[in-house]
């Protein structure tokens, strides 16, 4: 686990908390930064001290803040330094009621800060100290609390003004909103945008979390702390970094929601579930090494030797010749309308989009034109729609029903993988499966030499420079045919076998 910026680690394996003080409390501190021992050796439990100690100095700042704002900026940095004169130091109160006094040693230093207290003046006709006072719902006409033997109120953001009536404060019910009736809210909302099998990941994500931090407790209290406590079972029941990094997305899709509703509040790009887990590039490169590969040629020519490929149903031999010369994700095949086929100056393309009914893609960039493979089109492709179409059909897939929990493409992965667990031997390291084409024509295309904009356009995929996505033009779609004619494999498939 990374040790957060915020813990030093000391020889003994002791933890400490270091922070960079503010310029208001580096005055009253008199050091620049704070450092403490947190007295334990365990990083989670430091991590929960050192965020209890972050807020604390952070609500010390918000009320010499207050001070400041009141406007006796000058007379409080001109009182701390008459404090500090002759060794003299003294501590800083803060009582119950919200008020800060100065614990002073002896008559004199006694004196001495009556002396500078009285030159700041009476703050209790100050409308900005009234207006403050109201919010945290003090009672304005209550006697002020006796102060202990030798302690002189200091510069004070809650000093007693005359009687006023205390303003209502109104607490909106939204804030106090249970985190299961937050999880249905937001499923609710989110399901209309969201492809089942999501749904189902990320309702049980949620859930989890919830189950763990008590679903009966009010959202707001979902601090950075416990949800750090929630990632630190999910570690410890041995989840992949990947696994939780995922979980921790949709509980940060969550809280947003949340913070829109009113339900919490938190500031800009800080979510309490961000900072969490960092995906280290080691992690990655196993990820890397253990994922899907692609296939090689004895691979390809197993998978579509006659004998082999015909065990398929027709829909699934289909859907396998076009993802060996498309790359296009499974949900994307399965999901093909019959609209989607159509000619751009002349060139037989089809469309892979989020528009139509029951169609999703992962992202943007994945709503593309592509011309169609000339192998597809002797495979007779084309000549299918026309004859769905004149069937009355209006997908590519007749028999696959919409809205599947898992997607689309569910029942062609499904037959993909039974299909290669009968032909192929399970690799040493790595997966095969239906994406593994998508990777074949990647590296098919590379190994051509064709340009990364290209292979980008044609598999949907987005450049990491940002200076193409934001000012490069759309590939044409002749360049992109000539591009794709270098898909060259040791398989080639029969003619009109689908018309």
């Amino acid at each position: 686990m990374r040790i957060p910026h915020y813990l030093i680690k000391a020889p003994s394996g002791v933890y400490h908390f270091r922070r960079r003080m503010p310029v208001l409390l580096q005055a009253m501190l008199g050091r620049p930064a704070i450092k403490r021992s947190l007295f334990t050796r365990d990083i989670g439990v430091a991590r929960d001290r050192a965020l209890a100690l972050w807020r604390a100095y952070d609500e010390l700042h918000r009320q010499v803040r207050m001070v400041c704002m009141a406007g006796m900026t000058k007379e409080t940095k001109l009182l701390l330094e008459r404090l500090k004169k002759n060794g003299t130091h003294y501590r800083l109160v803060t009582r119950p009621d919200g008020t800060i006094e100065v614990e002073a040693n002896g008559p004199e230093d006694h004196a001495l800060a009556r002396e500078m207290v009285e030159s700041i003046g009476d703050m209790r006709k100050e409308a900005i100290v009234q207006q403050w006072m109201r919010e945290q719902t003090f009672s304005m006409d209550s006697p002020p609390p006796a102060a202990p033997a030798q302690h002189v109120p200091s510069p004070a953001p809650i000093p007693r003004p005359a009687p006023v009536a205390p303003a209502p404060v109104a607490v909106e019910p939204q804030a106090v909103e249970r985190i299961d009736r937050a999880i249905d809210g937001w499923l609710a909302d989110i399901a209309s945008g969201t492809i089942p099998k999501t749904l189902v990941i990320k309702r049980l994500a949620i859930t989890e979390f919830g189950k763990f931090f008590g679903m009966k407790r009010s959202v707001h209290d979902a601090t950075r702390v416990e949800i750090g406590r929630w990632v630190s079972h999910l570690r410890a029941q041995e989840l992949a970094t990947p696994t939780i990094v995922n979980k921790l997305s949709y509980l940060k899709g969550f809280l947003e929601w949340s913070k829109g509703k009113g339900f919490i509040d938190f500031p800009r790009n800080d979510s309490p579930a961000s900072g969490h887990v960092v995906y280290k590039a080691r992690e990655k490169r196993l990820r890397k090494k253990h994922g899907l590969k692609a296939f090689n040629d004895a691979q390809l020519k197993l998978l579509f030797a006659p004998q082999n490929i015909k065990r398929l149903s027709s829909e699934a031999r289909l859907g396998t010749w076009m993802g060996l010369y498309m790359g296009a994700r499974v949900s994307e095949v399965g999901q093909l309308a019959l609209v989607d086929f159509f000619n751009v100056d002349g060139i037989p393309c089809l469309r892979i989009t989020n528009e139509g009914d029951g169609q999703s893609t992962k992202n943007d960039f994945s709503n593309r034109v592509i011309p169609v493979h000339p192998e597809l089109i002797r495979l007779g492709l084309l000549k299918r729609v026309e004859r769905l179409r004149k069937m009355g059909e209006t997908r590519l897939f007749p028999k696959v029903g919409k809205g599947a929990t898992n997607g689309s493409g569910d029942w062609l992965s499904k037959a993909f993988a039974r299909h290669c667990g009968l032909v192929l031997p399970k690799p040493d390291t790595g997966k095969l499966g239906f994406h593994s084409f998508r990777k074949t024509v990647i590296q098919t295309l590379q190994a051509a030499g064709v340009a990364a904009e290209l292979r980008a356009a044609y598999v949907g995929h987005e450049l990491d420079d940002t200076h193409h996505s934001s000012y490069g033009m759309d590939a044409p779609k002749p360049q992109i045919l000539d591009a794709i004619r270098k898909l060259d494999y040791p398989v080639t498939p029969d003619t009109d076998a689908f018309a």
